[in-house]
């Protein structure tokens, strides 16, 4: 691990003052309040003392609480801030919670002050696998997963699997919990498949 401080020149700031932390093949761990824990390991990355700003390179797995619930993901890039809270991706990523498992092209981990967190991904497929042993299977456009809530809404071109029956929809709210549909908009429903 190496511990750079340096000056850059800028138009706007005659002097910007970096201390960033560059390290390779590293662990990195960060505890927050109530035990909370941010677990990532990744071949190359970097962290600015200063702003907060992380990112990590190839080879990038993650393990956090969410909820109370441990997230695990896989990616080949993860940048973020540590003040507040986001964590994203521009890679394709594999991401674990609860029995549910999505696979995306980006990934997006909104958190807004007074609102509950939100997690985007985009071109994305999802499996759940739920106590019963049934699967349930879905993919759109747009993912959106709100973990308080144990709420999935999809967005364009979606479709979801279940059984014996496939529903296409421009839009389907899914709840976890209740391991149910609660709406869908302009859906087809196609049984026996």
């Amino acid at each position: 691990m190496m511990l750079s401080s340096f000056i850059l020149h800028s138009s706007d700031a005659p002097f910007v003052s970096s201390n960033t932390i560059y390290f390779n093949n590293s662990s990195y761990k960060i505890y927050g309040l109530n035990n909370q824990k941010l677990s990532i390991k990744s071949n190359k990355g970097n962290l600015n003392l200063d702003n907060k700003d992380f990112n990590f390179i190839g080879d990038v797995e993650g393990k956090f609480i969410i909820e109370g619930d441990t997230v695990r993901l896989k990616t080949e890039s993860l940048s973020g801030n540590l003040i507040n809270n986001s964590i994203s991706s521009e890679e394709k990523v594999l991401f674990e919670v609860k029995g549910l498992e999505i696979i995306s092209r980006s990934m997006e981990i909104i958190q807004v002050p007074q609102k509950e967190l939100k997690i985007l991904f985009k071109n994305a497929n999802f499996s759940k696998i739920n106590s019963r042993s049934s699967i349930k299977k879905g993919k759109a456009n747009k993912i959106e997963l709100f973990p308080s809530k144990d709420l999935i809404f999809m967005e364009g071109n979606a479709e979801f699997y279940e059984d014996n029956m496939k529903i296409i929809s421009d839009k389907i709210h899914y709840d976890l919990r209740e391991d149910r549909i609660l709406k869908s908009i302009n859906a087809k429903i196609f049984n026996n498949l």
